[in-house]
């Protein structure tokens, strides 16, 4: 019943699908430089609405970005240099690129964290990696993938599952959000699953 947080999107030329482009930036190597600039966008337009403003806005990391140092180090720049930034935005791990150093990520995630950004786990359930990352990455919210949270709709098993991530998430402390959910039903079926947020065209 109230907003957690926007995330800010990037849209490309009409018809051509950001995925695609997006999954050449990391082949190519590109993706730290794209992330840090979404960043700096994200910043830019938070700078637009009142410092009191309750608003957050969460911007994407991909998995390569995280072990990118001069991502890193830039990142950790930028964050200093708007400290007022702090709680209003959030970064959020995803899992198209697989995070090679779990021990390493973490201690980045724990930085943001320390410095008052909520760090959000994407995309779980996406790869069988998904429990790995729970367990040795200390998180703010987890994202549950929206083809998860549809195929739960569809079956017993599905549904038994998606209960299993809430149940676990919550023991850990953990928020989540349901991604996907375009009608009422979905709403209200992920509600009776335990989930504590949505993502979606019903909203």
């Amino acid at each position: 019943g109230e907003i957690h947080h926007y995330e800010a999107l990037t849209r490309f030329e009409p018809g051509v699908s950001p995925f695609e482009i997006i999954t050449m930036a990391e082949e190519t190597g590109l993706i730290p430089e794209f992330d840090l600039a979404v960043v700096e966008k994200g910043l830019e337009f938070l700078n637009t609405i009142p410092r009191n403003s309750p608003m957050s806005i969460a911007v994407n990391i991909s998995g390569q970005s995280v072990a990118s140092e001069m991502y890193v180090n830039s990142l950790n720049n930028l964050m200093i240099e708007n400290a007022w930034a702090k709680g209003r935005m959030v970064f959020e791990i995803t899992e198209s690129a697989k995070l090679v150093d779990l021990e390493q990520a973490n201690i980045f995630i724990q930085r943001l964290r320390k410095a008052g950004f909520p760090v959000c786990l994407d995309d779980f359930g996406a790869g069988a990696a998904s429990f790995s990352y729970l367990m040795r990455l200390e998180v703010d919210v987890v994202k549950i993938d929206g083809p998860v949270v549809k195929d739960a709709q569809k079956a017993l098993r599905g549904r038994a599952l998606l209960e299993s991530m809430a149940t676990l998430c919550k023991n850990l402390g953990i928020e989540t959000v349901a991604e996907m959910v375009d009608d009422q039903f979905g709403l209200d079926f992920v509600r009776k699953c335990g989930i504590n947020y949505v993502q979606g065209y019903l909203f």
